[in-house]
């Protein structure tokens, strides 16, 4: 049975890489990225890393494994929007439910509590639900709401588009075929909202094992296995900046080290920054400090 349709925006307040890795579709948003307004994550590390933060008029994909911080930033990343240049409130289109509502209040600062007021949260089940979603999107950024109290829309963060293909679809031609059509409508959608209005659109990826051969996609190792983004090179192609989130546990099973690693990006070098997360949120760490 189909889980029931999405519900209305609610506010919250109640390791190496592969040399073929697929490159940024478009080199010529070079300059753009580099000018665009960007958002912080919240660590002077971390926007090191990605020359001040996550670009306007651009599409960052976070790929890695379950537990690696992809939701921890997202959800991090909603909460900086307000305070950054961009004054923006932030729309969160979550797949992966339930929707970590306890953490997001913890991560939020005492000192800010109305930080969740801006956070507006809606349930995607299916590609065809968030290119329904997608296209109210449009409507709102395109005629909103003037009030003091209601700060414009500029972040809209999917977690995960990953989990919208796990069911109905298969291997066969015709399938694989449609997948790809369904990859380039959300993408479409995605980049017009970005480019439009100038929002920072990030989405996050699961990832799955490498069997054999090189696959052509971005790889990398964590927890000791050779993974790659899910969905392939259709998807990744799709994106503007690839993210790759990567865990190595250490040999006694306590210890545990978290890189993010900018596989591709067209304003961006190739580089890494280790990272924690700790109650208060994510952080980079300097390599002096281990």
């Amino acid at each position: 049975m189909r889980p029931p349709a999405a519900k209305p925006l609610v506010s919250t307040s109640s390791s190496s890489y592969n040399q073929h890795e697929p490159r940024p579709e478009n080199p010529l948003l070079l300059l753009a990225s580099s000018r665009a307004a960007k958002l912080s994550l919240g660590c002077p590390l971390l926007d090191r890393l990605l020359s001040g933060g996550l670009p306007a008029a651009s599409v960052t994909e976070i790929a890695g494994e379950s537990a690696s911080g992809k939701t921890q930033l997202c959800l991090q990343l909603a909460l900086l929007a307000p305070l950054s240049p961009l004054s923006s409130s932030s729309l969160f289109l979550c797949s992966d439910l339930p929707f970590p509502l306890r953490r997001l209040r913890l991560l939020a600062p005492k000192s800010h509590p109305d930080l969740l007021d801006h956070v507006f949260v809606a349930a995607v089940h299916s590609p065809s639900d968030l290119l329904s979603l997608l296209s109210r999107a449009q409507h709102h950024l395109s005629h909103p709401t003037h009030s003091p109290h209601r700060l414009p829309t500029r972040v809209i963060l999917l977690d995960s588009i990953a989990s919208l293909f796990r069911a109905d679809f298969d291997a066969s031609p015709a399938d694989l075929k449609r997948r790809s059509g369904l990859f380039f409508k959300i993408s479409a959608k995605l980049k017009e909202l970005a480019y439009r209005h100038q929002c920072v659109v990030v989405v996050t990826n699961q990832v799955v094992d490498v069997v054999e051969g090189n696959t052509g996609n971005t790889m990398a190792w964590s927890s000791g296995r050779q993974v790659s983004p899910a969905l392939g090179l259709s998807w990744a192609n799709c994106v503007n900046t690839r993210l790759f989130l990567t865990r190595e546990v250490g040999s006694d099973g306590g210890s545990t080290r978290r890189h993010m690693k900018v596989a591709f990006a067209p304003h961006l070098p190739e580089r890494t920054c280790e990272f924690v997360i700790r109650r208060d949120g994510v952080f980079g760490v300097e390599p002096a400090q281990r």
